[in-house]
């Protein structure tokens, strides 16, 4: 295998840049990786009008580095106050509508039990061609009660799911951040380019739930879907490694200040974007499937939400380094990513580095 790879820069089909400091701290850091990003809605509020959308998007823009050409593309939240008129108003401006189970994960407050609940705006939906970004767990069941959270994914992927493709069946889907050997036999069975597709973080290529508890939990890869166990996570390589055209690179970078992300009750979230597009290119050249990373993190994506793939290009180079340092906001707030040497898993090494 080559030493260096250059491929078209690469698109993020799931990223959070939060709002105020925090999003002018981390927006450069995706811009300059990404040509654009998917940007998610659960913000606090929730975006889930066009009007907020485009008010969050020019946010966005202001904290883009001057001559850089990132292109933010923007959602709605699934929240009971989304209307099938709204989703008529966002053709062409709002590019999917993502469901966030309610009190699931960060700010899922706002959302559905179950997704099926929402007829009207899924129907109007599948009219108008609107993707619908599916944070594909059960946290609650009929009874009202909590699900065991590592086992979410695999009962919303055998129950929720083909009721939902059953009843919409020209809605185009997309179910982000597959953790779980169950979405992987899923998805190798009934995903389709353009219609039914999966997003992979570099959280659940990574790591399994033996590092998320050695040597006590660690909060840098606490984030829902939970990381899983080994064998889950070989589905999830083994899925990424076969270059199908409905898989794609979506970063789920989730930043949280450090007050929250190491507090007793641990925000769910981990904060990829500056160490993602080097941890894909390890794990690809470690699974011998380099040549399939250009569609994976640049071309796949852009093609279910019809826009071009980059023009320009980035290289990577087999080098050694690890991230030692925060992200500091400029109200001096400060932001872990993994693999960091100071709180994650320890002496981590990254493989791969963007050449300057």
């Amino acid at each position: 295998m080559s030493d260096t790879i250059t491929i078209k820069k690469p698109f993020d089909a799931h990223v959070h840049l939060r709002r105020g400091a925090m999003l002018r701290a981390v927006t450069p850091i995706t811009a300059e990786r990404f040509a654009s990003a998917i940007v998610m809605p659960n913000t606090e509020p929730p975006i889930d009008t066009v009007e907020m959308a485009a008010e969050y998007k020019k946010e966005i823009l202001a904290a883009v580095p001057v001559g850089n050409s990132f292109e933010p593309l923007m959602t709605l939240y699934l929240t009971k106050n989304l209307t099938p008129a709204e989703i008529e108003k966002g053709v062409g401006n709002i590019h999917g509508v993502k469901s966030y189970p309610y009190g699931a994960t960060t700010n899922s407050q706002w959302g559905y039990r179950s997704i099926l609940e929402a007829k009207d705006v899924l129907k109007k939906m599948e009219e108008v061609g609107m993707p619908l970004l599916l944070h594909g767990e059960v946290h609650l069941n009929e009874h009202n009660e909590e699900e065991d959270p590592y086992d979410g994914e695999r009962l919303f992927i055998t129950d929720i799911l083909p009721r939902l493709l059953d009843a919409y069946p020209r809605l185009k889907v997309s179910l982000e951040h597959m953790s779980s050997a169950s979405a992987v036999d899923f998805m190798e069975k009934n995903g389709k380019e353009g219609q039914l597709v999966a997003t992979i973080t570099p959280t659940h290529l990574l790591y399994d739930r033996r590092q998320a508890f050695s040597g006590g939990y660690r909060p840098l890869i606490h984030m829902k879907p939970l990381v899983k166990t080994s064998a889950d996570r070989e589905r999830v390589r083994d899925i990424a490694k076969k270059g199908l055209p409905f898989i794609s690179a979506g970063t789920d970078s989730a930043p949280h200040p450090e007050g929250k992300k190491f507090s007793s009750c641990c925000a769910f979230g981990t904060f990829t974007s500056p160490v993602a597009v080097e941890v894909y290119t390890q794990i690809f050249d470690e699974l011998g499937c380099l040549d399939k990373l250009e569609n994976f993190l640049s071309i796949n994506g852009p093609r279910f939400y019809g826009v071009e793939p980059s023009k320009e290009t980035i290289t990577l180079v087999k080098k050694d380094w690890q991230t030692t340092d925060p992200v500091v906001t400029d109200e001096g707030v400060n932001l872990w990513p993994i693999c960091n040497t100071v709180h994650g898993l320890g002496n981590e090494t990254i493989h791969w580095q963007i050449a300057k």
